[in-house]
């Protein structure tokens, strides 16, 4: 087992071998066994075996982290919130200040949980973290950057944890709306019912959901922000003349070199659309297959009009992880390569997982039964019901679009996927989506999806109309 310094850590990248030993001044060395997150050169949190116990570690290389890490923690143990208890602490003359804390046996985070769970269970956990987070408001605290991942349930109790995100509290409002944001939509009908929790408050339900959906809203921007930059979940390489972003956890090498070469994959590629504007392919990934789309441009004039705005592979990436936090299913986006020539964008790529399935339209064809399955029922209405809550529209609702991978439907092709501002030009772009979508059926089909959609037509003044009568 390697025995690494202080320093030695301090200068280490993402990569750490596991398991391994480390150094601590005026102690027996630390047992690294696993990595929680590792900030290189800032922080890392472990779990680690010291005094024939197992503890869980957060290693700081600044001092204001540690004392905001410990001031936390303090300040939920003086509001009765339940959280791990500090074991030790040490502060290294060389730069690393040491707080170690019990380990929440067999925990497992609300976030991991909540959407594996029958809606009673899921009820009672959120009432609980509910009580948690109005004891803190209450005390005058609040977690600034709340979410499902700071609330671990261990035996049976819902425990708080990261003490640095602890701050006065500014609005509870906002807080709590963040809270509710964590969780895509289709989950804020649970709200009304267990709000009740969270203690007395001056907070009007309709004031609650609307800080929801704005808090929504802004933990996607801020998420989407990063999808373009180095951080700890994605790889950023740029230059003059290209830049690719990949998913730090899947950048393999195989991904790096279709990334670093995608016309070499394109010559070796199974062809499944040649277009004039996209070309798509499948091309074989790690452990299966993945889709390479091309951005093509078609002419001069074409490549002046896209050069000095973002590339349809560039809003692809970023709609595709709208959705994903949007609980709408998509393929993993995994790479997005832009060629450039200084600022000017030119022919772009973006990587994905295979969607495995059958278009809705050809599905459909396929069934001996003439009647759409409730489940699909289920996944449309709740397809359309996210859009509307979330102001985003796709843009080319055809049933090509949508593929049922066992009883999920995915939705591909996202370069046309808007997050509308204004509620006039998102009504109009809702409108469209309904009708495209409708435009796909006839028959029992279209009646089927007519009486289904209804309500939501009715809200932007869309009546259906049978073209293929």
């Amino acid at each position: 087992m390697e025995l690494l310094t202080l320093q030695q850590l301090q200068q280490a990248g993402q990569a750490l071998s596991l398991p391994f030993q480390l150094e601590v001044p005026g102690r027996e060395a630390l047992v690294c066994e696993e990595v929680y997150r590792h900030l290189p050169g800032k922080r890392l949190a472990f779990r680690a075996h010291w005094g024939g116990v197992t503890v869980l570690v957060k290693l700081f290389f600044q001092r204001k982290y540690f004392d905001r890490e410990r001031a936390g923690l303090k300040a939920m143990v003086a509001a009765g919130v339940p959280c791990p208890k500090e074991v030790w602490s040490l502060v290294d003359e060389g730069g690393g200040y040491f707080l170690a804390t019990e380990f929440l046996d067999d925990a497992v985070s609300l976030q991991a949980c909540y959407q594996g769970l029958s809606v009673d269970q899921l009820k009672q956990l959120l009432r609980d973290a509910l009580v948690l987070v109005g004891q803190l408001h209450r005390a005058g605290w609040m977690q600034a950057d709340i979410h499902l991942d700071n609330f671990m349930l261990s035996r049976g109790v819902l425990n708080a944890i990261d003490g640095g995100g602890i701050e006065p509290l500014n609005s509870p409002l906002k807080n709590l709306g963040l809270f509710f944001a964590q969780m895509t939509p289709d989950y804020d009908e649970l709200v009304p019912e267990v709000i009740e929790a969270y203690g007395e408050a001056a907070f009007s339900l309709e004031a609650i959901l609307s800080s929801i959906t704005r808090m929504r809203e802004w933990r996607i921007k801020h998420y989407l922000a990063k999808t373009t930059r180095s951080c700890s979940q994605f790889d950023v390489v740029k230059s003059s003349d290209v830049f690719v972003v990949m998913v730090r956890a899947r950048a393999s090498e195989r991904l790096r070199r279709l990334m670093a070469e995608p016309e070499i994959a394109v010559g070796q590629a199974q062809f499944l659309k040649r277009g004039n504007t996209a070309t798509v392919m499948k091309v074989s990934g790690d452990g299966g297959d993945w889709v390479l789309k091309r951005y093509n441009i078609k002419s001069f004039w074409h490549g002046l009009s896209r050069c000095f705005r973002p590339s349809r592979a560039w809003i692809s990436w970023k709609s595709a992880h709208r959705l994903e936090l949007l609980g709408i299913a998509t393929p993993s986006p995994l790479a997005m390569r832009e060629n450039r020539t200084g600022p000017l964008r030119r022919e772009a790529y973006l990587a994905t997982e295979s969607a495995v399935g059958d278009n809705l339209h050809a599905w459909l064809l396929k069934q001996s039964d003439s009647q759409v399955p409730a489940w699909l029922g289920h996944e449309v209405s709740r397809l359309f019901d996210i859009l509307w809550c979330s102001k985003v529209s796709h843009g080319d609702m055809k049933a090509t679009n949508l593929i049922v991978t066992g009883e999920q439907l995915q939705v591909i092709d996202l370069d046309a996927v808007r997050w509308h501002r204004f509620e006039q030009t998102f009504v109009r772009a809702y409108r469209r989506d309904l009708q495209r979508f409708m435009d796909n059926w006839q028959g029992k089909t279209w009646q089927h999806f007519e009486q289904l959609l209804t309500p939501f037509a009715q809200r932007v003044g869309v009546t259906f109309i049978n073209k293929k009568v």
